[in-house]
């Protein structure tokens, strides 16, 4: 591992801390229960992600001073996500979407830079295509949000439900539960 891999890695390690760390500080300016359902489920699904991205990482350092800024943009995004839980389903939806379109391009990176082939080449493509997916039903929620009035615990719901979805079908595609 380069050096500026080993820098990213070690930067990215503290950032999640950070991350996850304020994001407790938001607990007590939740008030409605889709604010709580949703902030849980953010928190676990943040680790789970951490489990694949910092493990990606190792395989895949950042070759560029413009990669580490892409890995700030995935930590920023994470803030973004846990912090839209107190706002609206809206900003949830939106955060999550955009969240994932950097997560899309930071793969997208991966791909084209190194070429993965066989188990890491599948879970680069799985985690490409899920996330398409997870762009498009996330943006048909927001319009479905915006045009009729559907609550926010049902968009809710809806929207964990589809995540969990998306998640197993990912590790089946791939053949794994964590990437390792």
């Amino acid at each position: 591992m380069g050096r500026l891999a080993n820098i990213s890695l070690k930067f990215m390690d503290i950032m999640i801390g950070v991350v996850l760390g304020l994001g407790f500080q938001w607990w007590p300016n939740l008030q409605a229960p889709w604010q709580y359902a949703a902030f849980i489920f953010v928190y676990i699904e943040l680790v789970d992600y951490w489990i694949d991205y910092s493990s990606s990482l190792k395989k895949f350092p950042p070759k560029r001073e413009l990669d580490i800024m892409l890995d700030v943009a995935v930590i920023f995004m994470m803030f973004l996500y846990i912090y839209s839980t107190q706002l609206s389903v809206f900003y949830f939806l939106l955060s999550f979407g955009t969240f994932k379109l950097i997560d899309t391009v930071w793969l997208l990176r991966v791909r084209n830079e190194y070429h993965p082939q066989g188990r890491e080449g599948r879970f680069v493509s799985a985690w490409i295509w899920h996330n398409f997916g997870e762009i498009l039903y996330t943006g048909i929620l927001l319009l479905v949000a915006t045009q009729y009035q559907i609550s926010a615990p049902l968009l809710i719901g809806i929207f964990i439900v589809l995540r969990l979805v998306t998640r197993v079908l990912a590790s089946l595609q791939y053949k794994e539960v964590y990437f390792t």
